[in-house]
């Protein structure tokens, strides 16, 4: 134990010592008048209390200076601690902008730090690599976040475009005016020892040794961890490629440094710094204490700080993520491409197990699973369920989300094993012109309540979501109504002749294939129309179709030609089952009963001509052509022949 020096009372002692100086002078002089004498003391005494006052005075006015000097080094202390925490929160704050891991600032600057000791770095060097590890990347502020965390590869005008980073970061440290090297490392770190690097294609030591420190330690911490363009690699494969870029991307004696010491570097990392990189074989042990005291130990690090900077990573995570689901959302108009490209999309920031999405049949006028992806996906597949039944129906029905209510609800009739495995749901409808039209609803085996966040997401993806499935259901409308035919249902003259050519082409490539078309006319039918109305004959051309369709095989195709008239194309039939086919058409029809009022029965008769590749004809026109004359001859000699009674005998496959 210290203990204090004791303080001697300097009045007491000056005047001791006056007094003793001036006896001795009486006492020497022994002739001097006792009355001078006295005086004498008295003067001294006067004297040695002005002495007393004067170095007191100087004493307080010392005293106070060291106070003054202590105060102002605690408050530039502070202001610096203060200045750096604010360097080290907006690092992480650009970091969690390029979805960088929240330790990578602080491994780089451990490393820098740590690298730069060994290589006996100035005191100024070392306070450059201890700010410039943190600001390393300050110039990916005028970087795009597209760019900075596109999964792929860059393009050339994107790398472009990531190369002004180093740059626009010294230019903006430039104005700071840092008392050590700081822009030099940030504008540098790019420079490679070969001179190919940027900005500027220093080379060898031209390149500033503190960049050079840096360029080492940012490239090994950084291909140690996953990024959103690449999977990071262990700590044997990282100094691999580091050693073999060494001589020409990298200053040959740091990396060889780097590396003698790398593992003592990593002991010095905390458990949740070495958890952010990819695991080694053999993983270092993490002791309480770090190599630089400098830097904070992460563990301490205040809790709401920790979550701010997670919330900035985790918007800009969705932010990224919404905008590429606008984008693949918008790339293509097929309906399921869309669907799939988008829920293959949603996965990462909302997670679940199944996904599907309804759309409302406007014809049946209930909920159709039209995609379905993840588990039991055959199960959900192609259910259907009436508008406001269950929770996906009641989502569509008031075009409000639902979220945290019992699965079961929503899955009603599915087996029992895939019922009770399913924890959680989450439902959003999809909306367009202030109507739902379908809804986006997840299943989740794993969590046990989708929150707030989460449900918030959802809805943007909806939204998202809302405008590419209507896009893609009226272009499918469009082309279909381009290809159909608005009455029958069936292909039109447009759609007939594509699958005629289509069905031709493959004919003229396999030799011995044969095709059939067939040319139908309903004989009078405008009678139908002249005693019953437009409405009711086009019912009964309608129930005439679904008839004629009936008799053809799956295979074949029917078509509405034109007015009352309709053509067929059988494929692999020869002439005598296209004639069989024909018997057995015509039968049907002309025996169906198709009522227009109570008690009435209009009687039909069906003209038929019939044309085969090759023996007719090898093109489609020349294929119909003679279909149809074939067609108005059999119409000109049926007015005089007897219509069958019976059905004719099955003489084709179907």
């Amino acid at each position: 134990m210290q203990h204090k020096p004791r303080k001697v009372p300097v009045l007491p002692l000056s005047i001791t010592v006056t007094v003793a100086i001036l006896l001795a002078i009486c006492g020497r002089y022994s002739s001097f008048p006792l009355q001078n004498a006295a005086s004498f003391i008295s003067l001294g005494i006067s004297f040695s209390l002005v002495y007393y006052m004067a170095i007191a005075g100087r004493r307080r006015e010392s005293d106070s200076m060291i106070h003054s000097v202590t105060d102002e080094t605690a408050r530039l202390k502070r202001l610096c601690d203060l200045h750096t925490r604010t360097i080290e929160a907006l690092a992480m704050a650009i970091d969690a902008k390029d979805q960088t891991s929240q330790g990578h600032v602080r491994r780089t600057q451990l490393y820098a730090t740590s690298l730069g000791k060994l290589l006996n770095v100035s005191v100024d060097e070392m306070h450059a690599l201890f700010s410039g590890a943190i600001l390393h990347d300050i110039g990916k502020l005028a970087v795009p976040e597209d760019i900075l965390n596109k999964p792929g590869k860059l393009t050339a005008v994107e790398f472009a475009r990531m190369k002004v980073h180093p740059t626009v970061g010294g230019d903006i440290l430039q104005r700071v005016d840092f008392p050590y090297p700081v822009e030099e490392i940030v504008r540098f770190h790019h420079e490679k020892w070969d001179g190919t690097g940027y900005p500027s294609g220093l080379k060898g030591e031209s390149i500033p040794r503190c960049a050079r420190i840096i360029s080492v330690v940012d490239f090994y911490d950084t291909t140690r961890c996953d990024r959103p363009y690449r999977k990071g690699m262990t700590q044997s494969a990282s100094l691999d490629l580091l050693q073999k870029m060494a001589g020409s991307s990298f200053d040959p004696q740091i990396v060889r440094t780097f590396i003698d010491h790398v593992k003592e570097f990593d002991s010095a990392l905390s458990a949740q710094d070495l958890s952010e990189q990819v695991p080694d074989l053999a993983a270092p042990s993490v002791p309480e204490s770090n190599l630089d005291g400098s830097l904070s130990d992460p563990a301490s690090t205040n809790a709401d700080e920790m979550l701010g900077l997670e919330a900035i990573s985790s918007a800009q995570s969705e932010v990224f993520a919404l905008h590429e689901i606008a984008q693949v959302a918008c790339t293509s108009l097929d309906l399921e491409d869309t669907l799939s490209l988008i829920t293959r999309k949603l996965h990462p920031i909302v997670p679940f197990d199944t996904c599907a999405v309804y759309l409302v049949d406007r014809r049946s006028g209930k909920a159709v699973v039209t995609h379905v992806c993840g588990e039991d996906a055959d199960a959900i597949q192609h259910r259907q369920i009436a508008v406001g039944e269950g929770i996906t129906g009641w989502v569509i029905s008031n075009g409000k989300a639902m979220a945290s209510s019992s699965p079961e609800l929503d899955l009603i009739g599915l087996p029992e094993n895939t019922l009770s495995k399913v924890q959680t749901l989450v439902s959003v409808p999809l909306v367009n012109d202030s109507m739902s039209f379908g809804a986006l609803t997840l299943y989740s085996q794993s969590i046990h309540e989708y929150n707030s966040g989460q449900i918030r997401l959802l809805e943007a993806v909806a939204r998202v979501c809302s405008s590419a499935v209507n896009n893609a259901l009226t272009f499918e409308k469009t082309r279909k109504s381009a290809l159909t035919d608005g009455l029958t249902d069936l292909p039109n003259v447009r759609a007939f002749y594509m699958i005629l050519e289509q069905r031709l082409a493959e004919c003229q490539r396999v030799k011995d294939q044969s095709l059939a078309v067939l040319s139908m006319d309903i004989d009078e039918f405008r009678k139908i129309n002249d005693l019953y109305g437009h409405v009711t004959g086009d019912r009964v051309l309608g129930d005439i179709a679904s008839v004629i369709k009936q008799e053809l095989r799956q295979m074949d195709a029917l078509a509405r030609y034109a007015g009352d008239q309709f053509v067929a194309l059988m494929p692999l039939a020869s002439s005598a089952a296209a004639v069989a086919a024909v018997e057995r058409i015509r039968f049907a029809v002309e025996s169906s009963i198709l009522g227009v009022k109570t008690g009435e029965t209009p009687a039909v008769r069906l003209s038929v001509g019939v044309s085969c590749f090759p023996d007719d004809g090898e093109t489609a026109d020349d294929l119909l052509s003679t279909a149809m004359e074939r067609m108005r001859q059999n119409k000109i000699s049926r007015r005089s022949m007897h219509i069958p009674t019976s059905r004719p005998a099955n003489s084709i496959s179907r």
